[in-house]
Formats: C-alpha cells, sequence, structure tokens
C-alpha cells in the first residue's frame, strides 16, 4: 500500500490537463476536423487570431460590454440588497421582482432587447439583467446571517445605523458578496457572447458566430478557451480584491 500512497496526497492539477488534452488528441482522429479539431489545430487556429488582431479586438469589445453591464449591476445591485435585507418594506417590494428577474431565460431578455433597445447596447443590457438578480439574492443572505448578537450589543450602545452598517454588516456579508459577485462574473461572458452572437457584428460573439458560419470548428473552440481565460482572470483579480478587503476588516 505505501506505493500508492502519493495517490492519497493528490496529483499536480496540471495532470489532469494533460491527460483531458491527450484524451482529445486521440479522439479527434477519428474524426474530421470539423467535427472535433485537435488541440493543435485549436492551437495554431488561437495563435492566428492573436496575431491579426482579432483576439485583441473582439475581445477589447466584449470586455467593455462585459465589464459596463457587470459594473452597473454590481453598483445598483449592492445597496438593493442591502435594503432589501434591512427593511420589511423593501423587501416585501423588490423580492417578488428579484425572483422574476433571476427566473427569466436569458434568450427572452435577448429577444425583447432586440426590440425594445436596438443592436448596440443589447450585450450591456442582457448582462446587466442577468447578474443584478445574483448580486442582491448573495447580499440579501448576507444579511440575513449577520451575527445577531453583534446587533444586539450595538442597539445596547446606541451605535449609529450607518456605523452598524459600515463595521459590522458589511465585514460579515462580504463573503456572500465575493459569492454573489463570482456567480455574476461568470455569467458575464456567456451572457455577453450569447447577446453578441445575435446583435452586433464585432465582440467575441460575433467572432463564433462567423467560425459557425464558415464551419470552422477550430476557430469556435479558440473563442471560447479565450472565454475561460477570461471568466477565470477576472473571477481571480475579483476574489484577490475581495480577500484583500476582508483582511482589512480583520477577516
Amino acid at each position: 500500500m505505501k506505493n500508492f500512497s502519493f495517490l492519497n496526497k493528490g496529483l499536480p492539477p496540471f495532470l489532469g490537463l494533460a491527460f483531458f488534452l491527450l484524451v482529445w488528441q486521440i479522439g479527434s482522429g477519428f474524426y474530421n476536423q470539423v467535427v472535433l479539431p485537435s488541440p493543435v489545430e485549436v492551437a495554431h487556429t488561437f495563435w492566428n487570431l492573436a496575431a491579426g488582431g482579432e483576439l485583441l479586438e473582439h475581445g477589447r469589445l466584449s470586455i467593455i460590454r462585459g465589464l459596463t453591464g457587470f459594473g452597473l449591476a454590481l453598483i445598483l445591485g449592492l445597496p438593493l440588497g442591502l435594503l432589501i435585507g434591512l427593511n420589511g418594506a423593501a423587501a416585501s417590494l423588490f423580492r417578488p421582482l428579484v425572483v422574476v428577474l433571476q427566473v427569466i431565460p436569458l434568450v427572452s431578455w435577448l429577444l425583447l432587447a432586440l426590440i425594445w433597445i436596438g443592436f448596440s447596447k443589447v450585450p450591456v443590457f442582457v448582462v446587466f439583467v442577468t447578474t443584478i438578480p445574483l448580486i442582491i439574492i448573495n447580499t440579501v443572505h448576507g444579511v440575513e446571517n449577520v451575527d445577531g448578537q453583534l446587533l444586539q450589543m450595538a442597539s445596547v450602545f446606541r451605535i449609529g445605523r450607518l456605523r452598524v452598517i459600515r463595521e459590522i454588516y458589511l465585514p460579515q456579508i462580504a463573503p456572500y458578496i465575493m459569492a454573489g459577485v463570482s456567480a455574476a462574473i461568470g455569467t458575464t461572458w456567456k451572457a455577453v457572447a450569447m447577446a453578441e452572437l445575435l446583435s452586433v457584428h464585432q465582440g467575441i460573439g460575433s467572432g463564433m458566430a462567423l467560425a459557425r458560419m464558415n464551419l470552422n470548428t477550430a476557430a469556435l473552440f479558440a473563442w471560447t478557451i479565450f472565454l475561460v481565460f477570461l471568466g477565470l482572470l477576472t473571477d481571480r483579480l475579483l476574489a484577490y480584491l475581495m480577500r484583500w478587503k476582508l483582511r482589512r476588516w480583520g477577516y
């Protein structure tokens, strides 16, 4: 059994990726490149998109649209989540609306946006309406799980409402906000790509649509990998910022 004890300690993460690439490479040999391009072909296509400037140009537009919609959702979602969590009347008024926003399918928002606001602003709108419920709901959950004993102490010592929010609520709901932000940023890139696919002629989604029309599956894989990279990068950056803020609050 000692010979296999290293398995209990876990394997390096890159081994899983290497195994996946190996299976992919072998599997691609059984299919046409249109059906399943090899990792080498996808990497070559990715490099060509990057070298030709398409990756940067389309990616830049998608990043601007995605972060604009996400930023608006964050700016409005955090205070609205606090309001719903702290105020019973606001909860009765807004909570059903937030639930409705959450359950409406992305494609419904996309089609409605095409009718309501035209083409150019559709990606920003779709990102906004699909991410703000995630931020609001997680913020509300955080408020509902704040330590009641701390709130009682604040009441006994007659600490002001704003100070209670700043020094008790915000530090304790920060992990919930982090979870909401992480879910929202992941949704952002899926939503922006879907919206661009049908509404605009530039952006990652537009590049994916062109690849589909040309039956260029390798390019479709390349754009997808770029989206995954954006999602991982922004998620890690936001997680780092949130952890830094938590450390400042002593958590």
